[in-house]
């Protein structure tokens, strides 16, 4: 790994200022656990593509939250990030997840099912692959999300029935298991 990273690192210094060629050594650096140089290419990614590349703005600024969220007492800078990247490119589901997700972690349970309401609303849309898995497996991620928080906020019916529904559906078996777990704890 380290001679593609040394690879595309001579390719950036003939090209510095390439959003492309950063988010593949931040994706380079982030699969070796090298999180505070993944960040710093991502956040390059982020700053030089934020006019001419926004699928890789979007996705750089939501990595860099994960990458934040890997260490200890960076909850401020994570919610940064995700919020920055909602406010970059609201109309997509994925940021609205991560901060579904950041609530629910936080347990703020009524802002949780708010994001995820919101999420729920833009993955109808259409829209493009990004250049990068951020780990958004789809509309049934922000489903789950709804339905955990939505149980705290006394929404149990609706919850169990979001639950139910989920184990009809393809989901990963991670999701599946906390479903069904779950299910399990609330009866």
């Amino acid at each position: 790994m380290f001679e593609t990273i040394n690879t595309l690192i001579v390719d950036i210094s003939k090209d510095p200022f390439n959003p492309v060629l950063s988010l593949e050594i931040a994706k380079a650096y982030e699969a070796e656990g090298q999180t505070a140089s993944a960040v710093s290419f991502y956040l390059r990614a982020a700053e030089y593509g934020y006019t001419t590349h926004p699928d890789y703005v979007y996705s750089s600024l939501l990595k860099s939250s994960t990458c934040f969220s890997s260490q200890k007492n960076r909850e401020a800078t994570v919610l940064n990030l995700i919020l920055k990247a909602i406010a970059y490119m609201p109309n997509r589901p994925e940021g609205w997840f991560f901060l579904s997700r950041y609530y629910e972690g936080s347990k703020k349970w009524q802002e949780s099912y708010a994001a995820a309401e919101v999420g729920l609303f833009f993955s109808k849309s259409r829209i493009n692959p990004l250049p990068v898995d951020i780990g958004y497996l789809g509309e049934y991620v922000l489903l789950f999300e709804k339905a955990v928080s939505g149980w705290w906020v006394g929404r149990q019916d609706e919850a169990r029935d979001i639950f139910k529904d989920l184990l009809t559906k393809d989901i990963a078996p991670l999701y599946k298991a906390s479903v069904i777990n779950n299910l399990e704890k609330i009866g």
